[in-house]
């Protein structure tokens, strides 16, 4: 968990009033890229998210630390051009990286230009719906479904909740990441499941 997005992420982004995408008929993730970036708004993230783990560059385990790294420390230096330019060169790979859309987000805030400020504001919000929208992560029967590990702690980050323990457990056929948090400022303890069957596939053929 990178200390940067610890000490900036809020979960106010969650409640603004930006406009949720409509279900794009492709689900090719480069078309639905490139619909994004040519502003329509009409593109199901959860097929983006599918849609991605299709391609060549698909790794949810991070194969760009060192753009990741040097991003971050830009933004905690509040060099916020250098910032954008390090998260724009991930989104390229990657235009699914959560952690990418928020430091846009804030790095475009910060120099004023609105309009890219709402690109990233979309889609980070679209990104995170499609994760957290129709399960509550409380079980392995609602598992919060996520195809990169990084999601994981993207979500209980908004959730407010810092992890304590991690395992992994197979169950129904799946394999799942149990997180054992705890709420940063409430101290309230929780439980989550995320499903990682499409991370956890990806690492075992690459193991073989």
């Amino acid at each position: 968990m990178k200390k940067y997005l610890v000490i900036v992420i809020s979960v106010f982004f969650l409640f603004s009033a930006t406009g949720h995408g409509g279900e794009a008929e492709t689900t090719d993730y480069y078309t639905l890229v490139k619909m994004l970036k040519s502003n329509n708004r009409a593109v199901d993230f959860k097929t983006l998210r599918l849609g991605y783990t299709k391609t060549p560059d698909y790794n949810p385990y991070n194969d760009d630390s060192g753009k990741r790294n040097a991003m971050f420390e830009a933004l905690g230096n509040k060099k916020y051009e250098e910032a954008a330019q390090q998260a724009e060169s991930i989104l390229e790979k990657n235009h699914t990286d959560l952690e990418a859309h928020f430091v846009c987000r804030i790095a475009y805030r910060e120099r004023g230009n609105s309009e890219r400020y709402d690109y990233h504001q979309f889609i980070l919000k679209g990104l995170v719906d499609s994760i957290t929208g129709s399960n509550d992560g409380k079980t392995p029967e609602t598992a919060f479904v996520v195809i990169a590990v990084q999601e994981e702690y993207f979500v209980l980050n908004i959730f407010g909740f810092k992890t304590l323990k991690s395992s992994l457990q197979n169950a129904n056929g799946h394999d799942y990441d149990k997180m054992e948090v705890e709420h940063k400022k409430t101290g309230e303890k929780a439980v989550f499941y995320f499903n990682v069957d499409m991370p956890y596939t990806w690492l075992n053929k690459k193991l073989q």
